[in-house]
């Protein structure tokens, strides 16, 4: 065993010495560092030469002032014509004539008479015999009531010639009915100076459940 041992260091130490050997021939044949050799510079700053004063150019003389014009020269007046004897042959104007005597004024006519007053006409149902109209059963159960008024031309034969809605009940069934109604109606005509007269006249009709 101590023989092994032997033999091993002897080993390392040859070994160790090879390695330092080829360390120092690394180390000799490294290339040394380059060294940069900077060149100086030479600065300057130009310096600019100051410019000569140059004099001011002479001042224009003034201009000569301006000739008087010439004043103008007064235009004589004409002088006045010598006026013509009056010849004897001369023209007199007529003398103005008169003016006329004022008209006496016209007599003014009379006013026309006032139209004579009219009568509207009448409508009474226990006379004429005029129907009332019939409640809408429809208009019963949905409980619709109201008042119509409506335009109607009253002839003078006391007819019924046309019926204009003018404001409704709010139901239009009520409405119609009442139209319906109307224009079967006979009615005293409208008079004017005793006359009977054809006549624009309102009628209410009203619906009530009341």
């Amino acid at each position: 065993m101590p023989s092994k041992y032997a033999s091993l260091i002897s080993f390392l130490l040859v070994l160790s010495a090879h390695v330092l050997a080829l360390a120092g021939v690394l180390l000799t044949t490294t290339t040394p560092p380059k060294v940069e050799i900077v060149q100086p510079t030479i600065q300057g700053v130009l310096v600019m030469a100051e410019p000569e004063e140059v004099p001011p150019p002479p001042e224009p003389p003034p201009p000569p002032p301006p000739e008087p014009k010439p004043e103008p020269k007064p235009v004589p007046k004409p002088k006045p014509l010598p006026k013509a004897p009056p010849s004897e042959r001369a023209v007199k104007a007529p003398e103005p004539e008169p003016p006329p005597p004022p008209t006496a004024p016209a007599e003014a006519k009379p006013a026309p008479p006032a139209p004579a007053p009219v009568l509207p006409p009448r409508a009474d149902a226990g006379q004429l015999s005029n129907p009332a109209p019939v409640y809408p059963s429809l208009s019963r159960r949905l409980r619709e009531e109201g008042i119509v008024v409506l335009e109607i031309l009253i002839k003078a034969d006391g007819s019924v010639g046309e019926v204009r809605l003018k404001n409704s009940s709010g139901y239009k069934r009520l409405d119609e009915t009442a139209m319906k109604a109307v224009a079967k109606w006979r009615y005293h005509p409208a008079t004017q100076g005793g006359k009977s007269i054809d006549f624009w006249y309102e009628q209410p009709v009203e619906f009530s459940l009341h």
